[in-house]
């Protein structure tokens, strides 16, 4: 290995730089504004789709092009996060239902609920470190007139668990208690625990400012395979379009409404229209618009 050297730039070097490399740049001085904002290192990120090879710009490559690329993936960061809450918090009250109704007030600490290979102790006690954390008023509350805090009723412990911890409590739960909490979507438990699992890890690229619209996901959700209405879909699982399918399959068993995902889309089309090869790099399966997958009430 060599130690790295690259010097840093100021902004008009930047954009020199830019330009030197192919780069069609209508305004300098709007040039160096938006990188102001957003640096050189997270625009660079946004060009590579302009690039062949890399570091030499294709022809008719302009820097407003990308910085509207990059927008509108801003955009769809915003867009998904405000769909995502309302599934977030569909799941935590599934939860919360299911195992107080079946298991009592304090579900969350009997163990026989949960595998063998789960380590309830350091989960709880995550749980717990977050709980003593908090500042809540309801928590000051039951914490001066009843006994036993740091341990909440279930209830109360939702509100102050992240997602992180929620998704881990259903991944650890035995498959009756998953299946009661999954019925409602109806698919397999496992399924929705890659589910879960992906929409924890969509929240925290949204909240990180990550780039969304062609990313190849490390998580990803399972694609329900012996359902017809999946399988003919032809989803690659690895990218945005799946899990724009995931959320929408959940809204609509939910009850939620879709004109959160309505957005989605809007901005992935107009994503699609700056440049004709978006489209498949979101993965949209050939002959398919970007839109839902399912008819109304499906």
């Amino acid at each position: 290995m060599e130690p790295y050297t690259k010097p840093p730039l100021s902004y008009p070097d930047q954009v020199s730089r830019l330009k030197e490399r192919g780069l069609s740049v209508k305004s300098d001085a709007d040039a160096i504004r938006f990188l102001q904002q957003v640096s050189y290192y997270r625009f660079s990120a946004y060009s590579l789709p302009f690039q062949n090879p890399r570091d030499i710009f294709i022809a008719g490559a302009t820097f407003e092009k990308i910085a509207e690329l990059y927008r509108l993936d801003e955009q769809l960061r915003n867009d998904l996060l405000a769909l995502l809450s309302p599934v977030e918090i569909f799941l935590r009250t599934r939860i919360v239902y299911e195992l107080s109704f079946g298991w009592g007030t304090f579900a969350h600490y009997e163990k026989s609920l949960f595998r063998r290979n789960f380590d309830h102790d350091q989960w709880a006690a995550s749980l717990e470190v977050e709980v003593s954390r908090a500042k809540e008023r309801f928590i000051e509350h039951y914490k001066s007139k009843y006994s036993g805090f740091p341990r909440l009723p279930l209830w109360m412990a939702s509100e102050i668990m992240s997602l992180g911890s929620l998704s881990l409590l259903y991944s650890g739960l035995l498959p009756d208690p998953q299946r009661r909490i999954c019925s409602v979507f109806k698919i397999h438990h496992e399924v929705l625990k890659t589910w879960f699992h992906v929409i924890t890890y969509l929240r925290n690229i949204c909240a990180h400012h990550g780039r969304l619209w062609n990313r190849e996901f490390a998580i990803r959700p399972e694609i329900p395979h012996k359902d017809s209405q999946w399988t003919s879909l032809n989803l690659n699982n690895s990218y945005l379009f799946a899990a724009a399918a995931v959320l929408e399959w959940m809204c609509k068993k939910a009850g939620i409404p879709l004109a959160f995902l309505e957005n989605v889309h809007d901005t992935m089309r107009a994503i699609a229209a700056l440049d004709g090869r978006f489209t498949g790099m979101m993965r949209v399966p050939a002959g398919r618009e970007i839109g839902m997958c399912w008819e109304a009430g499906k």
